[in-house]
């Protein structure tokens, strides 16, 4: 059964279907679905995850797959199997495998894929055919103008603030369809704004300037281990009026990311999946990258840590001078050796 992405919780809340299959050209709405039907199976007591990732159907051992669905655990635990192919397209060998798969779905197991955008008259396909028989498909098209600013609207209520139509307007005609650009303004204005009305005037004041530093400049800097021009971008953001409490909120961000991908990584998942679910962008997949395997894992629990602190003094729960411990950490991020008053130093 083919829904759409805004139907899947009623769906999710009648009964558990064995396949999901979860693609198309909006990644946000892709990784959230996802991330909605691992958490219902969680609550139903799949504890067990096993993931696969097809990077290229001709060499993805198949076989595997079908071993890890019938595959029965010695404790009777019930199992995901998250299965993300991102070109969409499975091969003959995939193919054959989702009809048998369909034709008698391993018990207590629910099959998770996710794909991008699914070629040509898909909908013929036998595969896909399949899937939508005994499962539910769901689709994440890119949203028209006016979706995307429903969807705005909706995202703002769910953030406990609002803004009048001149502000949606204006958001919307910013992140030019990019819903994971929106969603990351709107956690923008929450934190500035909590629980209140935001003027047009104040969504333009955080949307982000391209005619001058932005915070992203500071991230990436820092991630280059280009700690003279993160410091100096740093200042200019101090200059220019830019709350602390929103740097400690993307710095804090970024690190959290960064941790995560990390740690499934080194629990055996992709890069690029595991990426892709943190909500890092394409276009900054190899920076973060880089960043990872130019310091120790060691280095992103204590900044975790590091940024807990900042968030803190942001709020005057500790005590220290905060654009002082704003630029220690920055320098830390960025390869020097420079702790912070509350940490012992730690090197990078």
């Amino acid at each position: 059964m083919n829904i759409q992405p805004q139907k899947l919780g009623d769906a999710l809340g009648k009964k558990l279907m064995p396949v999901y299959l979860i693609f198309g050209e909006e990644p946000l709405q892709v990784m959230e679905a996802c991330d909605q039907i691992r958490a219902v199976c969680r609550q139903s007591g799949y504890d067990v995850t096993e993931r696969f990732q097809v990077d290229n159907a001709r060499s993805f051992n198949w076989d595997e797959l079908m071993m890890a669905g019938n595959s029965m655990s010695l404790f009777g635990d019930r199992k995901i199997i998250d299965l993300h192919i991102p070109s969409g397209k499975p091969g003959n060998e995939g193919s054959a495998i989702f009809k048998k798969w369909c034709d008698d779905p391993p018990p207590d197991s629910v099959m998770l894929i996710s794909a991008g955008k699914l070629e040509g008259r898909f909908r013929n396909l036998a595969w896909y055919k399949a899937i939508d028989a005994i499962g539910i498909t769901v689709q994440a098209l890119p949203l028209s103008r006016q979706q995307t600013a429903q969807w705005i609207e909706n995202r703002l209520a769910r953030a406990s603030i609002s803004t009048d139509p001149e502000g949606i307007e204006l958001l919307t005609r910013m992140v030019e369809g990019n819903l994971l650009a929106a969603r990351q303004e709107i956690e923008k204005l929450a934190i500035l704004y909590p629980g209140g009305q935001v003027s047009p005037a104040q969504v333009l004041a955080c949307v982000t300037d391209s005619s001058r530093y932005t915070i992203l400049d500071l991230v990436d800097s820092a991630l280059q281990r280009q700690p003279g021009r993160a410091l100096k971008v740093l200042d200019a953001l101090r200059v220019a009026g830019d709350p602390p409490v929103l740097i400690c909120w993307h710095l804090a961000s970024e690190v959290r990311k960064i941790a995560t991908v990390a740690a499934k990584t080194r629990a055996g998942e992709s890069a690029s999946r595991a990426m892709m679910q943190a909500g890092i962008w394409k276009n900054r997949q190899s920076l973060v990258a880089s960043a990872m395997r130019s310091r120790p894992d060691q280095f992103w629990l204590h900044s975790i840590s590091d940024c807990s602190y900042l968030d803190r003094l942001s709020k005057g729960l500790s005590g220290g001078d905060l654009w002082d411990e704003i630029s220690g950490f920055v320098a830390r991020l960025a390869g020097l050796s420079w702790p912070l008053a509350r940490s012992s130093e730690h090197t990078v």
